[in-house]
């Protein structure tokens, strides 16, 4: 099948893509460099604390959750063991649970066999080849020419909102599949009888990847996406009847994934809770993408854009070819190209915060405890790339009346009469002669060759300003004080990193614009939460979107106020004068900010002793009252028996998948040999 087809007419636009993927990823596959933004560790100790430190929210995210997430992961499977619960985080937590920790998503295999810190890279580059493979075929499916298609693939797989994400995986690797499931809903629906279980299978094991990818946002857009294809094909009730079926089935498939973080999600802090109008216009109205961002949409490294979340830039070109695409797609009637412009205006108006975006963010059970708006961009970003694709076809078509590269022999079999052009381009009925052949076909080429080669060229100067790279020794380096806490901490006791809470620092722990307020840059702390699972410590404070509600209530008890950043709910930042807290979390050291000879840490309330000072850092030592009973993170969950974590939800969805991949491979195999 593979020889097939790079001996196909197919194979020059694949070639085309695999190279430019791998000239678009080459700094982070063949340089040395890892896509993490390594030098924002040197704004915390004991990194440096350079208050001047680059900061960046969203990237921030890659070594706050991503990088510790991923390591841990490759450390417990490469000991043969299923990493079900975390001992770093949270004073422990579900870890297989987190839908983002991804451990059974197949793509992710390249961060089990690499180096964790250059997988980012690896993982990057073949998504971006899925995304564009994914929609070269669904173009070509939808009759478009090879440079049309091959421009829809280059639109998307290399877009600005593929570009900012990436350096969080989860939410770009599920973005990925958007335009492959479209093509497998198609072909799903429109295949005969005796193909249909054999497609529906293979459609249910790429849905069932999409959810194991990751996100549940972004998961919930490819859904929304694929109703909106079932509707505009000519059988919509037998599509949608598809897509419902595919749907239990990978989540069957799924479950040993989704049964646990139905379970986790649950217990988390966004539990529960529909939206309201004041955390609408308050919070979330406010930071989605405004009418004053949309030059960011092709206007390069836009300087006033609003939320560095509303990233979504396509370049000029793209751009004004979507517009063109609309007017085509409604001069032809176009089914696709009509799903195409309505995906790409949904995606856009939700981005903006309208009224229809306000409508969903209130009465669509779970929207309200996801991500802001703007993520809708993906649906802009593929919608316009499609577009772009009908736009250039037409031209393609206006110039020769055919759509492909320079063609010769390959013209009888797509159909094309002897000439090499059908009679639609044949003034009066007369045949042209092969000089004119070759210049209407140069001219094409010519125009479609200016139209890839300008488009690659935006795409790529604002992806590699967009990819944050680093030296691999910049991320998470030994220091003399993580190789202090791992010899001399028991793996039975906690740690607490304190982060500071003069001027309200640690409640503003994230806001850039506040930091700038008291002439930082970069937020001041020891040690990031999640950082400590990198050395193997025990750390009483995490970084989870589905953090602990009954372990945030215990801190609670013991700080008096909010232990999270004002703008990051799914941070723990515990910092408590109060020791009976701090006993039962069999917290031994505190570390802090400051190597002066004096007590460093402010609180009067607990008795430290200064054991060690180095990195900008003092440790301290205090005493564990051992008569206050000690919590644990096995207090605040159930799935505990034996001494081990072994959850109900994780055994049944084991069964249930194991159950579901056996059926799909069953009916594959019956197919493959009937039809061998």
């Amino acid at each position: 099948m593979i020889r097939r087809l790079w001996s196909s007419r197919h194979a020059l636009p694949l070639l085309i893509l695999l190279i430019l993927t791998l000239l678009y990823w080459a700094k982070v596959l063949f340089t040395g460099e890892v896509l993490l933004p390594g030098n924002m560790l040197a704004g915390f100790a004991p990194f440096g604390s350079n208050a001047n430190a680059p900061w960046n929210i969203l990237q921030w995210d890659s070594l706050a959750q991503y990088y510790p997430w991923r390591l841990y992961a490759a450390r417990m499977l490469h000991q043969g063991q299923i990493p079900l619960w975390n001992p770093y985080q949270f004073s422990g937590a579900p870890f297989v649970a987190n839908l983002q920790s991804a451990v059974f998503y197949p793509l992710n295999l390249s961060f089990w066999i690499f180096d964790v810190r250059y997988a980012f890279g690896i993982s990057a580059a073949l998504h971006t080849l899925l995304a564009a493979f994914g929609t070269y075929f669904l173009a070509q499916r939808w009759k478009l020419s090879r440079p049309a298609s091959l421009l829809a693939a280059i639109g998307f797989a290399f877009c600005g909102y593929l570009a900012a994400w990436f350096v969080l995986p989860t939410l770009a690797d599920t973005a990925c599949w958007l335009p492959l499931l479209i093509l497998l809903l198609e072909l799903t629906a429109d295949a005969p009888n005796n193909k249909r279980w054999s497609r529906l299978a293979i459609f249910s094991l790429a849905l069932a990847c999409a959810v194991l990818a990751g996100h549940v946002q972004i998961f919930l857009y490819i859904v929304a996406a694929l109703i909106l294809r079932a509707l505009f094909l000519k059988t919509p009730f037998r599509a949608l009847g598809l897509l419902i079926l595919a749907g239990i089935w990978s989540f069957a498939l799924a479950a040993l994934q989704i049964l646990p973080t139905l379970e986790l999600a649950k217990l988390g802090h966004r539990a529960g809770g529909a939206g309201t109008v004041e955390a609408w216009t308050q919070f979330i109205a406010p930071r989605a993408l405004q009418w004053s961002d949309l030059p960011s949409l092709f206007i390069p490294q836009w300087p006033f854009l609003s939320f560095n979340e509303n990233f979504a830039y396509m370049g000029l070109v793209i751009c004004l070819l979507a517009i063109i695409g609309i007017a085509i797609v409604i001069k032809r009637r176009s089914r696709q190209g009509g799903f195409a412009a309505a995906l790409a205006i949904f995606g856009l108006l939700y981005a903006l915060a309208t009224p229809l975006a306000e409508v969903i963010f209130l009465y669509v059970p779970g929207v309200a405890q996801m991500g802001g708006p703007g993520r809708a961009l993906l649906l802009w970003s593929f919608g316009a790339a499609m577009l772009a694709g009908f736009a250039l076809d037409w031209l393609v078509k206006r110039e020769s009346g055919k759509s492909t590269f320079v063609e010769s022999s390959q013209n009888r079999g797509a159909g094309v009469p002897a000439g090499g052009l059908d009679s639609r381009v044949r003034g009066n009925d007369d045949v042209i002669d092969k000089s004119t052949f070759r210049r209407i076909h140069k001219s094409t080429f010519a125009l479609s060759a200016i139209i890839l080669l300008v488009v690659c060229g935006e795409l790529f100067y604002n992806g590699q300003s967009a990819h944050p790279t680093s030296p691999a020794s910049s991320i998470y380096p030994k220091t003399a004080l993580t190789e202090w806490l791992q010899k001399n901490v028991p793996q039975n006791e906690r740690i607490a990193f304190d982060t500071p809470r003069e001027n309200s620092l640690r409640e503003n722990w994230l806001p850039s614009e506040l930091l700038q307020q008291i002439g930082r840059n970069h937020p001041i702390g020891v040690l990031p939460p999640n950082g400590a699972m990198v050395y193997g410590l025990n750390d009483i404070n995490g970084y989870d979107s589905l953090s602990p509600k009954a372990y945030r209530e215990f801190l609670l008890q013991g700080a008096g106020a909010d232990v999270s950043p004002m703008l990051n709910g799914n941070m723990i930042l515990f910092g408590s004068d109060r020791p009976s807290e701090m006993d039962a979390l069999r917290v031994r050291f505190i570390v802090a900010l400051g190597e002066s000879s004096v007590r460093a840490y402010p609180s009067q309330k607990l008795e430290l002793d200064p054991v060690w000072r180095g990195d900008g850092c003092t440790i301290y030592r205090r005493t564990i009252n051992t008569k206050i009973p000690r919590r644990d993170g096995k207090d605040f969950y159930p799935g505990w028996k034996d001494g081990a974590y072994q959850p109900t939800t994780f055994r049944l969805g084991l069964f249930i998948s194991l159950c579901a991949w056996f059926v799909a491979i069953g009916i594959l195999s019956y197919y493959w040999l009937e039809n061998k």
